[in-house]
Formats: C-alpha cells, structure tokens, sequence
C-alpha cells in the first residue's frame, strides 16, 4: 500500500520480518506511565494504535484496554503482527481510517507520527477520537548510552550515522498550543526519562537492521543485508568482547487531549 509523497522503509517483507524479532520490547513500562497520568483504574472500551508495525505496541495496551485496534500502511508488518482476540487489524494510513466519529477513548502512535503529514492526521485524530480524551505520542529512541563502554558514545554518531545517515522525517512539528489549539487540541504535558535493555551483539546487530537508516541504504542500493551485517559484526566486537551489554534508550511521552 503506497503512501502519497512517502516513502515506506517498513514496507518490505524481509524488513517486517527482522523488525518482528528485532525490535526489543519496552512498551510496558511506557504503557504503565501513560495509565498512571491518565488514572486509568477500568479499563477503557476502544483504543486505536496507529502505525502499530508488528505489534509490539499494540500489544501493550491490552494492560489498560479491553478493545484495540491496530492499523498500519505496510501489509507485510501486519502479517506479522502480534495476535490476540481482544485486537483487530487492519491495513490503513494514518491520515485516512474507516472508523466512524469519536469512536475511541484514546490513540496512541509509537515510534511513528514523524513518518505522517501531520496536520492531515490530526485532523483524522479530531474526527475519530471522543471529545476531552487524549492522543498519546511517545517514542523509544537510541541515544548510543552503553553502560560500561564510554567509546560507544562517539561511535555512534561519528561512524554509524556517517556510513548509514538517518533519512528524511518529520522531527521539526510543532506541537505546541498556539499550532494545535485551532486545530482542536491542547498539549498538556511532555515526560521523558530512559528505558534500559540488554542487548547480545548479535541482538543489537539485528537492531540495526530494522532501523530505516539500513533499510533505506538497501532500498537504495547502496548495501545489502549481508554487508551491513557483516560491517557491523566488525565494529562491535571491540565493544562487547562476548558480553551482554545494558543500553540506555531516551523516551518521551507526548500528552495531547483533543478539546
């Protein structure tokens, strides 16, 4: 499914199929923040995940949701997607849904709203989502923290980014009121803090081949799976020298209540 003017990099069948195994899991402890904010005591009756990839996402929210839906551009990430009977998918781009209005409780987007023209789908957001509730933003992002190994810090931006540059997105809106008051909505809060996972060397490699850095390098032409693998196994060996190692991911959570 082809998104005007964007380019997918979660589209292709051996990308959903490494980010369905590659991508760690640290949405609980975020899910469990946004449900200590909002006083989520019962659970509530519809929830939507937009751009939910593979699921991961989605499927933290059946801690504070007894129906969710889950909807992304990319057919392949879909086949994958974690199941449950509580969760129903569908192919659909942010922008434009088949839901009906101010059918959910609450919408969250993990990890995703920069690939979006997002004033289109706020204007979605507005149509779908019940008065005074909430769009929920948030994103797990690497910050190149390796506990214990200080180098790793430089190698990251310097070298990494160098050979495999991040491609264009939308990191540049702005969210604050006088931008998204007329449009029906108020920012009430920013939170942010860190998550800390351990990654083996070839989880971390793996990592880095479901990242649109690699992936867009691929689709380019400018690598192949097996070369960038093969690049990365090289530069991570002086920084894991057959150990696990505990990585530092930044997050933030956006809070962003519909008027």
């Amino acid at each position: 499914m082809k998104h005007p003017n964007i380019i997918n990099y979660f589209n292709p069948k051996n990308t959903a199929e490494r980010y369905a195994i590659g991508r760690p899991y640290f949405h609980p402890n975020t899910i469990g923040r946004i449900k200590n904010f909002l006083k989520i005591e019962k659970k509530l009756h519809k929830v939507l995940d937009v751009a939910c990839g593979t699921g991961l996402s989605t499927k933290a929210l059946l801690a504070i949701a007894e129906n969710i839906y889950g909807i992304d551009s990319s057919t392949e990430m879909l086949n994958l997607a974690y199941q449950n009977d509580k969760i129903k998918y569908s192919v659909s781009f942010a922008e434009n849904t088949s839901f009906a209005e101010n059918y959910f409780d609450l919408i969250t987007v993990s990890s995703g709203v920069h690939w979006f023209r997002i004033d289109e789908f706020l204007k979605e957001v507005y149509r779908i989502l019940k008065p005074n509730n909430f769009l929920i933003l948030y994103e797990n992002y690497f910050i190149s923290e390796m506990q214990e190994v200080e180098d790793f810090k430089n190698w990251f931006p310097e070298v990494y980014l160098n050979k495999f540059p991040s491609p264009p997105r939308n990191n540049a809106y702005n969210w604050e009121n006088e931008n998204i008051n007329p449009k029906g909505f108020t920012f009430i809060k920013e939170e942010k803090f860190k998550n800390t996972i351990e990654f083996s060397q070839s989880e971390l490699i793996l990592y880095f081949t479901t990242q649109s850095n690699i992936t867009s390098a691929i689709e380019n032409g400018n690598a192949t799976y097996e070369e960038a693998e093969n690049w990365l196994n090289k530069e991570m060996n002086p920084f894991f020298n057959n150990k696990k190692r505990k990585i530092n991911y930044g997050n933030w959570i956006k809070y962003i209540q519909k008027n």
